[in-house]
């Protein structure tokens, strides 16, 4: 008589050959992030690549650098406008009108025809390993250039500070200009409530734009664009880049710093969700923006050459701030 064949699985078997799966799923999923990850982190490279030559075409067909914002500060177009037609999006840019106008009733960064383009969410302007943001239906981006060294005045910190006084950092230049007149400090950075037949002195003298000569500390020593984290919640305007007051950032604090982001003006979020924030701006930390990711360990930031680097968290303070300043004088660090 033949002995009878066994035919399925006993249950301590079966449970062996799951704990094994379940074993090797475990093992195998930290790598397919960090796959995934490495994708993310060049993808965000080659993103920030494009808005650096998209920027230097812009200076060989125009002699400067693109505006940070337009010349009447926060509200009728930042960089993000004039720069679409230099990286492929020229049929966006043509539905955009009035940047930089100098009027009450002209269409504003989200106004009438504008909000077609605000409302879009770009691929170039946007970090996969971020979480897509919005603030109403107005998109968030996560890529914003370099306002210089100090705070979006473009001035000393503490303000008003004695130039080589203790604890006073200078303002070393910037490829980008912000809110550098001395009247819009005075009255925050932007117009508020807009009144160009006021005659305020600061009325279309934002956002300079800057000559490459300008940046005397060399272009490969002098950041052009990071990244930033795009905000949550509704209210955060972090990665708000269609607005002034969000389009740039600073090297005053650290990347990845746990130095609160000052958004005068706008609005945080809540708390949990996002990054420290306020909006009040001091003597000491005035209006500014801190360089942020979500890659682990530094951040993704373009240079003025047009090359791309991962500065990790670590970097030393003083080097962060000489890669930030146009026209210091200071030299990056050993560790860079």
């Amino acid at each position: 008589m033949r002995p009878r064949v066994r035919s399925a699985f006993t249950l301590i078997e079966l449970l062996v050959v799951i704990a094994i799966i379940a074993i090797l799923i475990g093992l195998l999923l930290p790598a397919v992030q960090k796959v995934r990850e490495a994708a993310a982190r060049m993808k965000c490279q080659n993103n920030l690549k494009q808005i650096s030559l998209g920027n230097m075409s812009y200076e060989s067909a125009n002699s400067t650098f693109i505006p940070g914002v337009s010349r009447t500060g926060c509200c009728w177009g930042t960089w993000q406008v004039p720069i679409l037609p230099f990286i492929e999006q020229d049929n966006i840019f043509r539905l955009y009108t009035n940047f930089g106008g100098l009027d009450n009733i002209g269409a504003r960064y989200a106004a009438g025809g504008n909000a077609s383009v605000a409302n879009k969410r770009l691929s170039v302007f946007s970090c996969p390993s971020d979480t897509p943001g919005t603030v109403g239906t107005i998109t968030n981006h996560n890529y914003v250039l370099n306002a210089g060294n100090t705070s979006f005045y473009q001035t000393q910190i503490p303000l008003g500070c004695a130039s080589g006084s203790a604890g006073c950092v200078d303002f070393g230049g910037a490829p980008f200009g912000w809110y550098e007149d001395p009247a819009m400090l005075a009255a925050g950075g932007d117009s508020s409530p807009v009144n160009y037949s006021s005659g305020l002195a600061s009325d279309g003298k934002a956002g300079r734009p800057r000559k490459i000569a300008e940046i005397t500390d060399g272009t490969s020593n002098t950041m052009m664009a990071a990244e930033v984290i795009q905000g949550k919640g509704g209210n955060d305007y972090r990665g708000f880049t269609w607005w002034g007051g969000a389009a740039g950032f600073t090297g005053f604090s650290l990347p990845n710093s746990g130095d609160p982001d000052v958004l005068t003006g706008a609005g945080c979020g809540a708390t949990p969700l996002n990054p420290p924030c306020t909006t009040g701006s001091t003597a000491s930390r005035p209006r500014m923006v801190v360089a942020r990711s979500k890659h682990t360990g530094g951040v993704n930031v373009s240079f003025c050459d047009g090359s791309v680097r991962f500065i990790p968290n670590t970097i030393a303070l003083a080097t962060w701030r000489a890669l930030s300043s146009a026209s210091g004088g200071d030299i990056p660090g050993s560790n860079f």
